[in-house]
Formats: C-alpha cells, structure tokens, sequence
C-alpha cells in the first residue's frame, strides 16, 4: 500500500520500501555498537567487536577504514539492500576510495559522517532529504567509531544508511 501525503497544491506518494524498517535498524546498528564498548572505554576495540549478531546479512549497515584525510577512506564490508540502494558493485572493491564510489549527492553525508567518526567517540546521526530525479529521497544514517588499534590514527567506521523515495506530483499543473 502506498502512503500518501498532501501539501498545498501538491501530493506525495511514498514509494513502497523494502520490508526493514531504517529506523529500527539505525537504533539496532548503535546497540551493537554500544554492547561492545568495554568499561570505561569510549571506543570499542575491533579485536573485540562482536559482529556475528548480524551473521551474513549487512542489510544497510558498512564498514569503512579511513584516517583523517578522508580521501583515504575505502569500504571494506556493506550488505547487499545498501549496495543496490547506492548502485555500489555487489562485491567491495576496497582499492577504490570511498567518493569514487558513492552517488555524489551522498558525499557530503558521507563525509561529515566519517569525520565525526574520526573525531569523536560518539554515534553521528543523520537524516534529511535530496531532491533528484523527480523524486525526493528521504535518508537517514548513523556512523560509528572502532579502534583498529590504540596507537593509530585510523579507524574503522561502522555504519547504516538507508532512504526511501517520494514521488512529487503537482496538481498545480494543468
């Protein structure tokens, strides 16, 4: 069933979206996150990071290495749902930074994302809206920090985004 939703002048139909629900898996992806912080620490350690509850299936969720200068970052894990939401290939090309790889109207929020993840020890949520192709894609994500390793400025970010599609009709128009 389509949602439908009314504006002066204008409708909306929601394009029926996959069967996830993006919001619960926003809020699971920063409670796996969360069960594997350790006493006191801020980050969770990757030798440490418990990743089996997902089993096979990444959904929305990735996995980026990076450092500071975010023209290094490169994929190392994404499900499937994210790959055919962004037009990703279905296997990870980690030799491929990151921005060669994503939709350009994605960059910003993947930026901001993975810089917030580099610089603080705390989930970085997102969510908003790109107008493109006659449609505007509502998104929401979330990217979080691991320590590769105590000593080193590079980080691995854990992360979820997905978005669903609304459709503009104008009933202005003649």
């Amino acid at each position: 069933m389509l949602d439908q939703v009314q504006s002066e002048g204008h409708a909306s139909k929601i394009i029926p979206r996959e069967r996830a629900n993006e919001r619960r898996d926003i809020q699971r992806t920063i409670d796996l996150w969360q069960r594997n912080l350790a006493d006191g620490s801020a980050l969770p350690d990757v030798e440490t990071f418990d990743f089996s509850p997902m089993k096979q299936d990444w959904g929305y969720r990735f996995l980026i290495c990076s450092d500071l200068n975010l023209e290094n970052a490169a994929f190392v894990m994404y499900g499937a749902q994210l790959a055919r939401l962004l037009a990703l290939p279905e296997k990870v090309q980690t030799i491929v930074p990151l921005f060669q790889q994503i939709p350009e109207r994605y960059q910003p929020t993947f930026a901001d994302g993975c810089s917030k993840a580099m610089t603080q020890a705390a989930p970085a949520r997102f969510s908003g809206t790109f107008n493109y192709d006659f449609q505007v894609e509502l998104y929401r994500g979330v990217f979080l920090p691991i320590r590769l390793h105590r000593s080193w400025s590079k980080r691995l970010i854990f992360g979820s985004l997905s978005y669903r599609k609304v459709l503009s009709i104008d009933r202005t128009a003649p």
